[in-house]
């Protein structure tokens, strides 16, 4: 048994104690086993039919008074992980378990680590879509990752769907990330929680809130969007209704390397890009891979706006004079 797997079950029952104290709870752990055939060993756990958050997005999607609920447990499970200085790590809706409607608990805490200490595994490691741009990028994992992740979470639970399914989750996504692209707002969702939405995956950490102020904020709601909990009154996902994955996107943890590149290709759009300021007019123009072939067009460009600025003086001066 190596010291990996002790620390995870040390840190599991830790977040359990805490999050027990905060008035909700982590999935139980039953004991360990011992797989006969690779000598590995594993968590047993109480088994829940209800399965992962997502496999149960479009059930939340057509019960959306569920999801006000969900997020205050998650809230509130993870602001007890925040107060015992840890980070989960990989925080998604695959690694979520539904107890019932109501309950959704955190689970899989093998990357889960205190926040001054760096990943054991070398590099970056989760499921892309919930990774916040700063990690991708190669910077610390913090609470505030955490958060970008609930941000993602919080738009699987309007939109009944995993984030960015239809398109590959390769290198292109990762830089769109970093950009500030972000899931398309789905219609008819209250602004009050995409507002609350859009602080959790904004581009810059430290305006992201905490996970005490998102359970506070999940608190005042779940008062008044009551969940059903008649079965005969929730409504069934329509027969029609199937969510197809592009096979390019990957919904388990996996190394995630593109932070050099990724790097490299904000440098170069930086290092790039020319911005002549006159008279509090900002005028911004990208420059080409091929800068030296095109240098007579910029120099055209720049000149261009020197004139019709020079040229809209001088209409001023000869009106002023008559």
């Amino acid at each position: 048994m190596d010291d990996h797997f002790l620390n995870e079950w040390e840190i599991h029952l830790q977040c359990q104690h805490k999050v027990t104290s905060n008035g909700s709870i982590l999935v139980p752990l039953i004991g360990i086993t011992k797989d006969p055939d690779t000598s590995n060993y594993m968590v047993v756990m109480v088994k829940l039919p209800f399965g992962s958050l997502r496999n149960n997005l479009l059930l939340k999607k057509y019960n959306p008074n569920d999801k006000y609920h969900n997020l205050f447990l998650i809230s509130t499970q993870l602001e007890a992980i925040h107060e015992l200085n840890l980070v989960h790590g990989d925080f998604h809706s695959g690694n979520l378990l539904c107890h019932d409607h109501e309950l959704v608990t955190i689970s899989d805490l093998g990357l889960c680590r205190p926040i001054d200490q760096p990943n054991i595994k070398d590099g970056i490691y989760g499921v892309l879509p919930y990774i916040a741009p700063e990690v991708l990028r190669g910077k610390p994992y913090t609470k505030a990752a955490d958060i970008y992740s609930f941000g993602i979470i919080m738009w699987e639970l309007t939109s009944g769907v995993p984030a960015f399914h239809n398109i590959p989750h390769d290198l292109n996504l990762s830089l769109d990330v970093c950009k500030g692209i972000r899931p398309e707002i789905v219609k008819e969702t209250i602004p009050e929680y995409v507002e609350i939405m859009k602080k959790c995956w904004d581009n810059d950490p430290e305006k992201r809130p905490t996970a005490k102020e998102l359970k506070n904020f999940f608190f005042k709601w779940i008062e008044k969007y009551k969940i059903e909990e008649d079965e005969e009154n929730r409504i069934p996902i329509p027969d029609n209704e199937e969510v197809k994955c592009h096979p390019e996107s990957y919904y388990t943890s996996r190394k995630i390397d593109y932070s050099d590149e990724l790097n490299q290709q904000f440098e170069f759009e930086l290092s790039n890009k020319i911005v002549i300021t006159e008279d509090n007019h900002d005028y911004e123009i990208k420059m080409s891979e091929s800068l030296g072939k095109n240098l007579l067009v910029y120099f055209f460009i720049i000149g261009t706006l020197i004139f019709s600025k020079m040229y809209s003086q001088t209409l001023i001066y000869r009106y002023s004079i008559y």
